[in-house]
C-alpha cells in the first residue's frame, strides 16, 4: 500500500503539459520564429514559390506544416472531404506589445475576397492582440481557408482555441468578405467603412456585456442599424445582410470571447489603424 501510495504521489507530481487558452501569451512565448502553415493542394513548384513569397528561410525558421483536407476538418469541424483544394498559406510572427495585430496579404491579385482588414478583425475575435500574419496563395482563390492556416499554427504551437472561438471568427469573416463581394462596386459602399462598423459593434456589446447589461435580439440590431447609419452604409447594406451582421453579433454576445478587458483595447487599435489607413 505504501508503494502504491508512493508511486501515485509520484505520477501525480510530474507537472502536466497543457494547451493554454491564452493566444497572445502562446504567441509572446513560442513565436519569436515565425511559424509557416502551407495549404495542401500546392505542388512541389507551387510550393517552393510560395515558401519564398512568405521570405521562408531553411536555415533559420521553423519546419513549415501542411493544412491537409484532414486537419481542416478537424479545425473547422466539417466533414473530410479529399477533393478540398488548400491553397492558402500563412506566416505567423511575434511582435512587440506596442505594436499593432498586422497583416500583409504579399498576394493580393489572388486572394479575391478576403483583405487585410477582414483577417485583422477575425483574428481579434480569436483572442490575438499582437501579431504579424503574412497570406499567401500562387494562384486565385477566395483565402478564407488561411484562417483554419492560423488556428493550426496556433494549436501545434499549445494554444488552445476554443471551437466557440473559430466559429466566431470563421461566421465573422464569411459575412464581412461575403457582404464585400455583393456591394463591391457600389455606390457609397466602402469595406474600409465596413470594417470600422464592426469594430463599433463588437466594442458596443463587449461593453454591455462587462457592464452586466443583457442584450436582447432588438437591442443589438438597433446597435447594428445606428452603426452602419453612422458610417453612412445604411443604404448599401441590404436587410439580408444586416441580419447576418446581427445574427454574429447576437452569437458574440453569449460567448466568453469578448469578457477579456484587452478585447476592446484591440478593437479600439484596429479602428486606428484602419482609420489612419
Amino acid at each position: 500500500a505504501l508503494f502504491v501510495t508512493t508511486t501515485l504521489a509520484l505520477f501525480t507530481a510530474v507537472p502536466r503539459v497543457s494547451a493554454d487558452s491564452n493566444v497572445q501569451k502562446v504567441i509572446d512565448e513560442t513565436y519569436v520564429k515565425p511559424d509557416y502553415v502551407l495549404g495542401y493542394s500546392l505542388d512541389q513548384s507551387q510550393i517552393e514559390q510560395t515558401l519564398s513569397l512568405l521570405n521562408y528561410d531553411s536555415s533559420k525558421d521553423k519546419e513549415w506544416k501542411t493544412m491537409t483536407p484532414e486537419v481542416y476538418s478537424s479545425i473547422m469541424n466539417v466533414a473530410n472531404d479529399d477533393s478540398l483544394e488548400l491553397y492558402s498559406s500563412v506566416k505567423i510572427q511575434k511582435l512587440g506589445k506596442n505594436k499593432p495585430l498586422e497583416v500583409n496579404i504579399v498576394t493580393p491579385q489572388n486572394i479575391t475576397k478576403v483583405t487585410a482588414d477582414m483577417y485583422r478583425n477575425a483574428a481579434v475575435t480569436l483572442g490575438l492582440q499582437h501579431a504579424q500574419i503574412t497570406v499567401a496563395s500562387p494562384i486565385q482563390v477566395t483565402g478564407e481557408s488561411a484562417l483554419a492556416g492560423i488556428y493550426y499554427s496556433l494549436e501545434k504551437n499549445g494554444a488552445k482555441v476554443s471551437q466557440e472561438s473559430k466559429d466566431l471568427a470563421q461566421e465573422e469573416l464569411k459575412t464581412l468578405s461575403g457582404i464585400n463581394e455583393e456591394n463591391a462596386g457600389k455606390k457609397n459602399f466602402d469595406a474600409d467603412k465596413l470594417n470600422v462598423a464592426l469594430t463599433d459593434i463588437k466594442t458596443a456589446v463587449a461593453n454591455a456585456k462587462q457592464n452586466n447589461q443583457d442584450l436582447s435580439k432588438d437591442d443589438i440590431r438597433n446597435i447594428v442599424e445606428e452603426t452602419l447609419k453612422n458610417y453612412k452604409l445604411d443604404t448599401t447594406v441590404t436587410g439580408n445582410q444586416i441580419n447576418l451582421i446581427v445574427n454574429f453579433a447576437v452569437n458574440l454576445s453569449k460567448s466568453s470571447v469578448i469578457s477579456s478587458k484587452s478585447f476592446t483595447k484591440t478593437l479600439s487599435d484596429l479602428k486606428d489603424s484602419i482609420v489612419d489607413k
